[in-house]
């Protein structure tokens, strides 16, 4: 009977219990699973070490939050608690599971055919503040929509089309850290960046496995549910300041440790070089990098997304024209914001071809006069759309301007 290696990186987490009590309940076979915590917490949280003490075969990692170096960090440290079982689950500390969740995996994973498959995604949403709120269970795939000015690619999770008729997984560009699970040697061949702070994990655990020989996946079935708002729990740049780097609690403040990860994850994309030496952290030598490229319909050192990719069609995008990047206009446009009339939680603003398309969204907390919007498109631009969503949940005040 195979077993299931589960990494859960947590930094001040309510959930933690929650999520690990609701993993082992739902699993079919809850004896085949071991667990890998690397638990950051507070002075206030010693029921917890409790709580992870008598699970059985669970190791943990008892680490003080202001010890902490980020989330990337924390994952390296649990894959050194692998012991050679026959998969590894990684998930954050904040899901809920449907039963059966781990004979549905391995079957998918023979249903791949693939003998280096990892499959993930984003997950449906639950809610522990609304605990009789109705959770959906549908299947996501991630689509990548743009580039970030730091070299990132920004995802979003999209219902995977009929999915209802679908009989096995479907191919992935992209894999979630929040959720994926592949076969055990995983954690030895792949190694995380302990110096990559947050952003930059899935584009990295995606471009390095597919080069290491796996192949990625999404899941055509619902499987996990995952928290988003954040709401709960103390986030790790929220400790991570100014007011206690001043008082020497921590060495460097979040975004400091952010900006040295972007020069790395820039330089195992190749969108630049910098001399830097990545050593295991860099790409693997199953696939080349343009072999990902061609895959995934990406051009990095022109930070470009096929159509294809954009849109979310299943790979390999497989473009005959090795230029297909010159088709696709890059711009960055200035747009007036006007004034909103009353409170709101936030203020849309969408850039629209003229079939409606989305082109461009961002989404503003506090107002802003002006704002300039990069993005990539194929169709041209036609209108911005302002929309102020209010503290009630209301859409405001619609603006459209036609360029």
């Amino acid at each position: 009977m195979k077993s299931i290696f589960v990494q859960i990186a947590s930094y001040r987490d309510p959930e933690l219990v929650p999520t690990i009590k609701d993993c082992i309940a739902k699993a079919k076979h809850p004896e085949r699973l071991t667990f890998g915590v690397c638990w950051q917490n507070s002075p206030d949280e010693s029921e917890v070490e409790d709580f992870l003490k008598s699970v059985p075969k669970l190791t943990y990692l008892n680490v003080p939050h202001f010890s902490s170096r980020g989330l990337c960090w924390a994952r390296s440290l649990i894959q050194k608690m692998y012991k050679g079982e026959d998969y590894t689950l990684q998930i954050d500390s904040h899901h809920r599971f449907v039963e059966g969740w781990d004979t549905e995996l391995e079957n998918m994973v023979e249903l791949t055919e693939s003998p280096k498959p990892i499959i993930g995604s984003y997950c449906e949403q639950y809610y522990p503040l609304e605990p009789d709120k109705e959770v959906l269970k549908r299947p996501f795939h991630m689509v990548g929509k743009r580039f970030t000015p730091n070299g990132t690619i920004v995802f979003v999770p999209e219902v995977i089309p009929n999915f209802e008729k679908l009989t096995k997984p479907v191919r992935a560009r992209f894999v979630s850290g929040h959720f994926f699970f592949t076969v055990g040697q995983h954690c030895e061949e792949y190694r995380y960046d302990p110096n990559i702070y947050f952003c930059g994990d899935e584009i990295s655990l995606s471009v390095r496995s597919f080069t290491l020989g796996y192949d990625l996946f999404h899941p055509h079935k619902h499987l996990l549910w995952h928290e988003y708002s954040r709401k709960l729990r103390v986030k790790h740049w929220d400790d991570f300041v100014l007011e206690n780097k001043k008082t020497g609690k921590i060495e460097k403040m979040w975004h400091e440790i952010d900006k040295e990860g972007y020069v790395r994850l820039r330089q195992m994309l190749r969108e630049e070089d910098n001399g830097l030496d990545l050593g295991e952290y860099d790409l693997g030598n199953v696939r080349s990098h343009k072999e990902y490229e061609d895959y995934a319909g990406i051009n990095f050192a022109n930070r470009i997304l096929h159509q294809n990719t954009i849109i979310g069609t299943e790979p390999p995008v497989n473009d005959s024209n090795e230029k297909w990047w010159n088709q696709v206009i890059k711009y960055n446009l200035q747009l007036n914001i006007p004034k909103p009339e009353g409170d709101f939680n936030f203020i849309y603003v969408g850039i629209e071809d003229i079939s409606g398309k989305v082109l461009f969204r961002q989404d503003l907390k506090e107002y802003r006069e002006k704002i300039n919007a990069k993005f990539q498109s194929i169709t041209k631009p036609i209108k911005y759309v302002v929309w102020r969503h209010d503290t009630n949940g209301e859409w405001k005040e619609r603006n459209d301007f036609v360029f």
